[in-house]
């Protein structure tokens, strides 16, 4: 009867621990998405959808006002060493262009954009970009930017997308074309859309160029999708290499602020991260998460850095609502 009980036990339990096993051995794909404000909500609606899972783990780094046509302004081709050197990525997201219907400066001249000789200098700083994130041996996708509302910016960043995608097939790179999948049925700047549940909203800003939170979601959706549908993102995790971010060590930062008379949350921003940014990473994002986003687009030596990983406030300017220090004694 013992043997029996035991042989028993054993059919019971082999299933649920085979299963718990392979849970622990699943890997993690460590995605990084790199852009502007576009790209920055790409990455938050990402963030929702692939992180839930716990099969991805996404980190977020984008600049608003950045794009390739002036480097002077953020080079991203110079930055994505340091970022890559930090972390090991298997997949690397770009989204990128929105800002880049601008002059180009070449050997001291500068090139206007729509001008003979620019699309071969964007090409030249997209393969430049290209050429710093194939080295880490991430997979890279390229996501074109979306269709606009005004027809003159549209018409613009559709030339951009086309660059964009020519040099992403030429060297090898998955490119998602963001215009096809945001479009309505003819074609054309659309308002409103399934978002990632399939229900009709409205995706696109007020200004005809951003996104809400329905709408990036979607963009995560379909980002998603494209990494999903291929298996080359390498599993690291799997091949015993760590995955902890060296951020998650530090200790959570409380928030501050305080509740003014009219219901409204008064909050301190620390320098070196925007009201945008804070809106682009944190909206619909756990606590956890938004504090990682916000870590990952703090700027070295700021105040946002001293604040997301050290937990270390600023002191606050001297008579600001949340300034308590007391007068000193009249001499």
């Amino acid at each position: 009867m013992i043997f029996r009980a035991i042989a028993i036990a054993v059919l019971l339990f082999a299933v649920p621990l085979t299963a718990a096993a392979e849970e622990l051995e699943r890997p993690v794909t460590r995605v990084l998405v790199l852009g502007d404000a576009i790209g920055g909500g790409l990455g938050a609606g990402l963030m929702r959808l692939a992180e839930a899972s716990g099969e991805y783990e996404v980190s977020n780094r984008f600049n608003e006002q950045s794009g390739l046509a002036r480097p002077e302004v953020y080079d991203w081709p110079a930055t994505v060493p340091t970022i890559l050197g930090s972390n090991p990525y298997d997949v690397v997201v770009v989204m990128l262009g929105a800002n880049d219907t601008q002059s180009i400066r070449l050997d001291g001249l500068r090139i206007p954009f729509g001008a003979e000789g620019w699309p071969e200098a964007y090409a030249a700083q997209v393969d430049r970009l290209l050429a710093g994130l194939s080295a880490s041996g991430a997979r890279v996708v390229w996501v074109g930017p979306p269709p606009m509302r005004d027809p003159e910016y549209d018409a613009a960043v559709r030339d951009i997308a086309a660059i964009q995608r020519e040099r992403a097939e030429a060297n090898g790179i998955t490119f998602i074309d963001m215009r096809a999948e945001l479009s309505d049925a003819s074609g054309q700047y659309a308002e409103t859309g399934p978002d990632d549940t399939g229900m009709v909203r409205r995706l696109r800003g007020r200004d005809g160029i951003s996104f809400y939170k329905a709408g990036n979601n979607r963009m995560g959706q379909i980002v998603l999708a494209a990494i999903n549908s291929s298996s080359e993102a390498p599993a690291r995790q799997a091949a015993g290499q760590p995955l902890q971010d060296a951020a998650e060590q530090t200790p959570q930062v409380p928030l501050f602020g305080q509740l003014l008379m009219n219901g409204e949350v008064y909050t301190v921003q620390p320098e070196g991260v925007t009201a945008n940014a804070v809106m682009l990473t944190s909206a619909g994002l756990s606590g956890e998460a938004a504090l990682k986003a916000l870590r990952d687009i703090a700027p070295q030596s700021s105040g946002a850095e001293r604040l997301f990983m050290r937990g270390e406030a600023p002191s606050a300017p001297v008579g600001r609502a949340d300034d308590f220090s007391v007068p000193a004694p009249a001499p």
